[in-house]
């Protein structure tokens, strides 16, 4: 009874607070009804029937007065009404006029009303309710335009920004500026990505041309000045890639800066300022490939309602599987990292984005086989995603006893609990340095691959056996420590920008569309019952020069590279290669029936023989013998170390070959010797199939 009571007070204060509306809103129903009764029943009849139009407007009036309060009317927020609000004041007036009706047919009130009134009254009272409150909208509009000169005045010095698409993110971001009294940006036009709006204006802009056809902007600021900034304000991948790419080269070579609208999971804080808030465009918003279509349900049948664990949980790829996850509801989430301030971050955005999803927090290293056996037995997982890992290769290379502590007996210590614990599969994060590896990093990822691959096989023979799955990819653009967050720091410090070498390429995937193809790649597995022991190697698409990146980073700050900020190019570090490679020579590709991945068949290695060679392994790592921690990965690692000879002899160390500005800056050589193609390692077109099947027992020497 007492809740009923605040509910009524509560309408009751909406009414009050909208008093001039609520007052309109009783006019507009008088209206509604006198006009109907006079298109129904004729002019005369207002003069022969007044006392029957009389009560029925009383009675309009009357059920208004009730059923619009108890809708929600005087609850919305009119001045940014969307057509879920229209609909709102559709429905309450067809409801009006029902009950109306009713009372008309048991004679309560105006009996003898003909029903065509009510028909009548229905097309023009919901219109005439939806018009007063535009009335009162362009109303406000009017007076802040007429206070305001017109238009919001940017505040001196405000940058002129060329806004790219017309959807959501636009109106409101144009919205926004209009009602701030000193803007801190000046549209002076809108790009769409459709043709035929050219000539149109959004918002009080103009759609100066399209991203279809390029030559309609170019010829557009050859009378007018240019802009400062382009702003994206929908994500670049929706747009097609040609067209994209045209508008930024040519804003590149203005030295126009581009920026982009954040997405909701960038956003750290929302004020007034949140619409109109700008970030930078980095490559890795611009790293195109054709649109996947992912079966969510599949995802959604693996994940939901599952006791998940990811290790390394606070790193970038351990992040976003765990918000990727965190997203198809599972039934609970065990985190674990050995980083303090990682597990409280990512703890933080599930607070913040997945309140209702349950978890678990536990600082542990997975070096730790006791701490990792009696999480894992406690929590008994469904599926384990094992992301932590060391990855950079020269901190590796000059730590290899921590890089085997961690990417091998780290992984077996993970991998065995889960198999202990019952969970019903394992995914591995791997990477293309573990094949043909140079580098202490790669040779030890190569091996928890193999160890991985062979408990896979292992478990085959038990039907409800644990799955050991390894996805294998590049490098992830944005992830801690990699190349953008360096090369923007980088130009944040006015350069210059450090390069290996001006030949060096690299295979980038967003972190992002990498998730995305691990989860689904760990449903396909588990539901395709696919080949045991082999890896799922996503597509990368095709690689990209480094010196490349470096360039477009600086034009999209609005640049010149050599000019306003330099490239020196350093020398390779130890372990690294000019190129990486997906598939090794003893790795067959075929197809895994997912789209975006191939599964690499490789050798089959003794489980036993295996655990044998990296127990010594993890032995040498124990005493930090280094000399007999590389000569064993050499034994257990075929052809670790001989892709020495994949690197191309190194730029010289520190090479600066121009003065420019009194800082240092560097062009890329004229000519750069071609790669040969057989050193050009592609993620097939097709599966190649061997014309024999594989020998058994691998290359694994004996130790």
């Amino acid at each position: 009874m007492w809740n009923i009571g605040r509910h009524y007070s509560r309408v009751f204060g909406e009414v009050w607070s909208h008093k001039r509306l609520f007052t309109g809103d009783q006019i507009v129903v008088a209206a509604s009804l006198t006009l109907a009764f006079i298109l129904q029943s004729g002019f005369p009849a207002v003069w022969s029937d007044g006392a029957r139009l009389a009560e029925l407007i009383l009675a309009g009036m009357v059920t208004a007065g009730v059923v619009f309060p108890l809708s929600g009317m005087y609850r919305r927020h009119w001045f940014s009404a969307s057509i879920r609000d229209v609909l709102i004041v559709g429905s309450a007036a067809a409801l009006m006029l029902t009950l109306v009706a009713l009372l008309n047919l048991f004679g309560l009130a105006a009996a003898g009303t003909p029903a065509g009134v009510y028909i009548v009254a229905l097309f023009v009272a919901p219109p005439f309710l939806a018009l007063e409150r535009l009335a009162r909208r362009i109303n406000n509009n009017a007076v802040g335009l007429l206070l305001g000169g017109g238009k919001a005045q940017p505040k001196r010095g405000a940058d002129s920004v060329l806004l790219v698409g017309t959807g959501t993110a636009c109106d409101l971001f144009l919205r926004a500026i209009r009602n701030m009294p000193n803007p801190p940006f000046e549209p002076i036009g809108i790009v769409d990505d459709v043709e035929h709006t050219r000539g149109l204006v959004f918002q009080d802009v103009p759609i100066i041309g399209s991203v279809v056809d390029m030559d309609t902007v170019r010829e557009f600021f050859v009378t007018h000045p240019l802009p400062r900034h382009i702003v994206i304000t929908e994500p670049p991948a929706q747009f097609n890639e040609s067209n994209i790419r045209d508008l930024l080269t040519w804003a590149e070579a203005r030295g126009i800066g581009v920026r982009r609208l954040p997405g909701l999971f960038e956003l750290h804080s929302f004020d007034e300022t949140t619409a109109t808030r700008t970030v930078e465009v980095h490559p890795n918003d611009l790293l195109h490939r054709p649109a996947r279509v992912n079966d969510r349900r599949r995802l959604a049948r693996r994940l939901t309602g599952r006791r998940i664990v990811v290790t390394g949980a606070g790193g970038s790829i351990g992040g976003e599987l765990v918000r990727q996850i965190a997203a198809n509801e599972p039934e609970s989430l065990l985190l674990i990292d050995n980083s303090e301030f990682n597990l409280y971050s990512i703890n933080k955005d599930l607070e913040r984005f997945f309140p209702g999803v349950e978890r678990q927090v536990q600082i542990c290293d997975v070096r730790d086989r006791a701490r990792v056996e009696y999480l894992f037995e406690t929590y008994r997982p469904d599926i384990v995603f094992h992301a932590a890992a060391l990855k950079h290769v020269p901190m590796v290379e000059a730590n290899p006893r921590e890089g085997v502590l961690t990417n091998v007996t780290g992984t077996r210590n993970v991998a065995d609990a889960a198999r202990n614990s019952g969970a019903s599969a394992m995914v591995q994060i791997s990477t293309d340095k573990a094949v043909n590896g140079t580098s202490v990093m790669g040779a030890t990822k190569r091996v928890a691959e193999l160890y991985c691959g062979a408990l896979d096989r292992e478990t085959e023979r038990d039907a409800h056996g644990t799955r050991f799955m390894t996805v294998r990819f590049g490098n992830v653009l944005g992830s801690s420590g990699s190349l953008i967050p360096l090369f923007k720091e980088q130009i944040a410090k006015g350069g210059p920008l450090t390069v290996t070498d001006p030949r060096m390429e690299r295979y980038f995937m967003t972190i992002r569309e990498a998730v995305e193809l691990t989860l689904m790649a760990s449903a396909h597995g588990l539901e395709q019952k696919t080949e045991r022991g082999a890896i799922f190697v996503l597509d990368m698409g095709e690689p990209v020069r480094i010196v490349d990146i470096a360039e477009r980073m600086i034009r999209l700050s609005g640049l010149e590279p050599g000019r306003d900020i330099g490239i020196e190019y350093i020398g390779m570090r130890p372990g690294e290669k000019l190129y990486e490679e997906l598939f090794d020579a003893l790795e067959t590709p075929r197809p895994s029936g997912l789209d975006g991945a191939l599964l690499a068949a490789s050798a089959v290695v003794p489980l036993d023989a295996l655990r044998a060679s990296t127990d010594r392994l993890e032995a040498f790592a124990g005493m930090n013998d280094v000399p007999m921690i590389l000569d064993m990965l050499h034994k257990i690692v075929p052809g670790y170390g001989d892709g020495a000879t994949t690197a191309r002899p190194p730029a010289p160390s520190r090479q600066v070959l121009v003065q420019a500005n009194g800082q240092k800056s560097v062009k890329r050589p004229d000519r750069i010797a071609p790669r040969p193609e057989a050193d050009k390692p592609r993620f097939p077109t097709a599966p190649r199939f061997p014309g024999s099947p594989l020998a058994a027992g691998g290359d694994l020497r004996k130790s």
